[in-house]
């Protein structure tokens, strides 16, 4: 799927076209922002393009979560160093009205990786991180053929998504969660049934995000998430969510 669009501008004009209304009329709902520098856009002159970004959507948007890990987008995941990503922070979060900010990680993080970004994230005061974006590894899918194109995944560019990065998304919320159990987490990343979404839940993540789930399950899958949630939560007697976060409670049927 990528990263696909058609810049900020654009994005702005279809908001009022769509009559969408500004934050301060959205107390009943929640929309997130994810925002990252253009192809075109060298990393030296990355930190204008998400600002500029940012600054005309700032009015429409609850939280906004800066997208440091896209793998098709060339060069932007250099954005995850911690020199560069300190100094977009600071930048980004001294924006007039600035919403939450959710750093998105990559899979393809080592553990200490991971560990500098949940350091520096606690430094500058960001709101949390969503773990985790698309992988460039194929995760041993590397033989797949792929029928319409008559090529191996392995010669796919690009991030793979879906089912096959369940347990590496959830293995890197679990991580950080016994880090920091204060550090607010959004899971994503082969998040397809409801059993799925509790995995991420009892790991860490305080919320989640579906995207491949939702093109091979469709609209149903939102509702049948949330029945599936409520019934783990009525099997363990929990009166809030709050309470089985992070907290390695099994899926049980």
């Amino acid at each position: 799927m990528g990263f696909n669009n058609n810049g900020a501008d654009l994005f702005l004009k279809n908001f009022i076209k769509q009559n969408i209304k500004k934050k301060v009329d959205r107390e009943k709902n929640c929309l997130g922002i994810n925002f990252g520098k253009s192809k075109i856009t060298s990393i030296a002159n990355a930190k204008d393009d998400y600002i500029s970004s940012l600054k005309l959507l700032i009015p429409y948007c609850n939280y906004a979560a800066i997208n440091v890990s896209s793998p098709n987008t060339e060069g932007l995941r250099k954005l995850q160093d911690p020199i560069l990503l300190r100094e977009l922070l600071k930048e980004i979060k001294n924006l007039p009205d600035c919403p939450p900010l959710f750093v998105k990680i990559a899979p393809d993080l080592s553990f200490k990786d991971i560990d500098k970004i949940c350091q520096l994230i606690n430094d500058e005061e960001i709101n949390g991180i969503i773990a985790t974006n698309t992988s460039l590894n194929r995760l041993g899918l590397e033989n797949t053929l792929i029928e319409k194109t008559g090529t191996l995944l392995s010669e796919e560019s690009g991030g793979l998504s879906g089912k096959p990065l369940r347990n590496k998304a959830n293995k890197i919320i679990k991580h950080i969660h016994n880090i920091d159990k204060n550090l607010t987490l959004i899971g994503v990343g082969g998040i397809d049934s409801p059993e799925a979404a509790w995995e991420r839940i009892t790991s860490g993540a305080s919320l989640i995000q579906v995207y491949t789930g939702w093109i091979y399950k469709g609209p149903r899958l939102v509702p049948d998430i949330l029945q599936g949630i409520l019934k783990q939560l009525n099997y363990y007697q929990i009166s809030n969510i709050k309470e089985a976060v992070g907290s390695g409670l099994s899926w049980k049927n």
